[in-house]
C-alpha cells in the first residue's frame, strides 16, 4: 500500500496530468453520448405519444365535427318546443350546431313539476355562448301550438331564415359537412319564401327502451312506410308578416300567400303536404317518430293526454300506428298492453 502511494506520487508528472485529462475527456464524452441517447429516446417516446393522441383526436373530430359558420353569412335560426323530451336535447343541439345554425330558440313546454330546460348542462353552455334562448312556456297542456309563431314574431327581423323542427327531426343535407347557409344561399331558392323538406321515417331498430345515444346512431334503419314521407316541415324567410303565418297551425302544410319551393327548388302549388309527391333531393328530415315502444308511449301521452283519459279508439290507433312503422313482436305487444291497459294481440 505504501509502495503504491509512493509510485503514484512519482507518476504525478506533467505527462500523467495529460493522460488524466484525456481519460476525463473520454468519460465526459461518453457521458454526453449517454445523455444524448436518453434525450433521443425521450423525444421519440413523446413523438409516438403525440401521434397516438393526434389520431385519437382526429377520430373524435370526425365523429363530432363542428363547422364554424362563415363571417357575414346568411343568418339562420331554429324554433323548437320541448315537452317531456329533455333527455334528447343535447343531441339535438349538437346536430344543429354542426350544421351551422346561428341560434336555437326553445320553448320550454314541460309541466310545472318537470325538470326545466335551464337545468340541462348543454342548454346552460349554449346560453353562455349566445347560441341558445329558452322561453318559459311551462304548464301549457299538451303541445304548445302557438310557440313557433311567437318565436317568429319576436325575432323575424333578426334572421334571414327560420326552421321549425321538433326534437325528433334531424335535418340531413345532401353533402356531409354542408352548412345550412350553403344550402339556403343556393340560387335555386332565390325566389322562394318557404322551402319544404320531406320526412324520412326510421324504425325502432327493435329497441324496447331509452338508450342515452344520438338517435342517428340508435335508429339507422329506414321504415318501409313510405306514405309518411309526404309529410313536410318548413324553413321560411325572416321578415314576413307573421299574422299570415299564425292562421296556419299545421306545420305540415304550406303557408298561404308564400311562394313555396321543394328541396329541389321547384315551385310547389298544392298547399297540403299530401298533394305533393315526396322529394329527397338536396335535403331530407330524418324523423325518429316512434323510437322504442316505451319512448313512443311517453310521446303519445305527452300529445294526447294521460293513459287513463285515452279512449279505446285512441289506444287502438296508437297500437296500429306503431306497428305500421315497426316490426311486430310479442315482447313489444306485451309492453304496449301493460302501459296502455289493453289486451291487443
Amino acid at each position: 500500500m505504501f509502495k503504491y502511494k509512493k509510485l503514484y506520487k512519482k507518476k504525478k508528472t506533467k505527462k500523467s496530468y495529460k493522460l488524466q485529462k484525456i481519460e476525463y475527456d473520454e468519460m465526459e464524452f461518453c457521458s454526453t453520448i449517454e445523455v444524448i441517447i436518453k434525450l433521443f429516446k425521450f423525444f421519440v417516446l413523446i413523438f409516438i405519444l403525440f401521434i397516438i393522441i393526434k389520431k385519437k383526436h382526429k377520430k373524435i373530430e370526425e365523429k363530432h365535427q363542428i363547422i364554424q359558420p362563415r363571417k357575414n353569412a346568411t343568418k339562420v335560426a331554429l324554433c323548437s318546443r320541448v315537452k317531456k323530451e329533455n333527455r334528447y336535447v343535447k343531441y339535438f343541439i349538437q346536430h344543429y350546431k354542426n350544421l351551422g345554425y346561428n341560434h336555437l330558440f326553445f320553448g320550454d313546454n314541460n309541466e310545472l313539476n318537470d325538470e326545466s330546460l335551464l337545468d340541462i348542462k348543454e342548454i346552460q353552455e349554449g346560453i353562455k355562448e349566445g347560441f341558445i334562448t329558452v322561453v318559459n312556456r311551462r304548464g301549457i297542456k299538451r303541445q304548445d301550438l302557438g310557440w313557433n309563431y311567437i318565436c317568429y314574431e319576436n325575432h323575424s327581423l333578426e334572421y334571414d331564415w327560420f326552421s321549425f323542427f321538433d326534437l325528433d327531426e334531424y335535418l340531413i343535407l345532401e353533402q356531409n359537412n354542408t352548412l345550412i347557409q350553403d344550402f339556403l344561399d343556393h340560387p335555386r331558392y332565390n325566389k322562394c319564401e318557404q322551402v319544404k323538406i320531406n320526412w324520412r321515417i326510421f324504425t325502432d331498430n327493435d329497441q324496447l327502451d331509452f338508450e342515452d345515444k344520438n338517435p342517428i346512431e340508435r335508429f339507422p334503419i329506414e321504415s318501409n312506410f313510405k306514405k309518411e314521407n309526404r309529410h313536410i316541415k318548413s324553413t321560411i324567410r325572416g321578415g314576413l308578416n307573421y299574422k299570415e303565418l299564425i292562421r296556419n297551425y299545421n306545420l305540415h302544410s304550406l303557408y298561404d300567400n308564400l311562394k313555396a319551393c321543394s328541396s329541389s327548388g321547384k315551385e310547389v302549388e298544392g298547399k297540403l303536404y299530401y298533394n305533393n309527391p315526396p322529394e329527397m333531393e338536396n335535403a331530407v328530415i330524418n324523423h325518429y317518430v316512434t323510437k322504442s315502444i316505451r319512448e313512443f308511449a311517453v310521446k303519445k301521452c305527452r300529445t294526447l293526454g294521460n293513459v287513463e283519459t285515452l279512449s279505446n279508439g285512441t289506444k287502438g290507433y296508437i297500437f296500429y300506428y306503431f306497428f305500421l312503422i315497426n316490426k311486430k313482436s310479442q315482447e313489444k305487444v306485451d309492453i304496449f298492453n301493460k302501459i296502455f291497459h289493453t289486451d291487443y294481440k
